[in-house]
């Protein structure tokens, strides 16, 4: 879509299928609708391209060539060229965070995938994923890769990586997770990463994921977004949103929902 002078599109890795159990705290008995024939839930390993002026940025970077029982990615480069982006042509990446399913692209074959691009990603995600992991980690040895080439960028706070396109602390998913705020004009749009995992989270706001760090911190990260969302006319998305698709926060019954 475009908003304002900005261009964004959807680039999936592929799909996962999560077990409804990554939500521990679930009852997902008004939700079965969620739940695939196989009792697995489906969801995208979302990217997204945003071209702003001269400037080409990818935020995150799916999981890779997998295929296996959970991840099924590698999808990426062909949507990228769909989009009309070579990796050459990304001067920027922004990863929300550094689960393996956001960074898979970074380095292959030991050499920074995107050659032309600086990685920006969140300063405490950092210790979490590359100093408190063993050598043979495959993200920390991504991020060991490009530290080494001066790709490594961490950010911390709100710092604008290009026009139009700024990174905001996000707790609670990771140490280091970041939003990505995009606005143009009067226009305003937000990629939530992995801050919400499901539109249901709007519905029932005590759910946890399974990979939340910090799970109360985690809670209070999506309450904040919700309520700067809620009523206003930005739009949002997050990674694993079905079809990656924006919407609005909308409020009904004393409950929110995702339009």
């Amino acid at each position: 879509m475009n908003l304002g002078e900005l261009r964004i599109d959807a680039v999936a890795d592929g799909t996962a299928k999560l077990p409804p159990a990554y939500f521990p705290n679930a009852d997902w008995g008004p939700h079965q609708q969620l739940i695939g024939p196989d009792g697995m839930v489906d969801i995208s390993l979302g990217c997204f391209l945003v071209r702003a002026g001269d400037r080409t940025v990818l935020i995150d970077a799916g999981i890779g060539p997998v295929d296996g029982p959970i991840f099924q990615g590698g999808q990426l480069p062909d949507r990228l060229k769909e989009a009309g982006a070579a990796p050459e042509d990304i001067d920027t990446v922004i990863c929300t965070h550094l689960h393996i399913d956001h960074v898979g692209w970074l380095v292959r074959d030991e050499k920074p995938f995107f050659p032309s691009a600086t990685v920006h990603f969140g300063k405490a995600d950092w210790k979490q994923f590359v100093t408190d992991m063993p050598a043979s980690d495959m993200t920390r040895k991504a991020m060991e890769v490009l530290d080494t080439a001066g790709r490594a960028a961490p950010v911390e706070g709100d710092t604008e990586v290009a026009p139009g396109i700024s990174t905001r602390d996000a707790p609670g998913h990771t140490h280091g997770h970041i939003c990505i705020v995009l606005s143009s004009g009067k226009e305003r749009a937000l990629l939530l990463g992995d801050a919400v995992t499901c539109p249901v989270q709007l519905e029932e706001p005590d759910w946890q994921a399974m990979s939340d760090v910090d799970p109360e911190l985690a809670k209070r990260t999506r309450e904040s977004l919700w309520r700067e969302l809620e009523g206003s006319d930005d739009v949002a998305v997050a990674a694993h949103f079905p079809d990656l698709r924006f919407g609005r926060i909308l409020r009904g019954e004393g409950k929110r929902y995702f339009a």
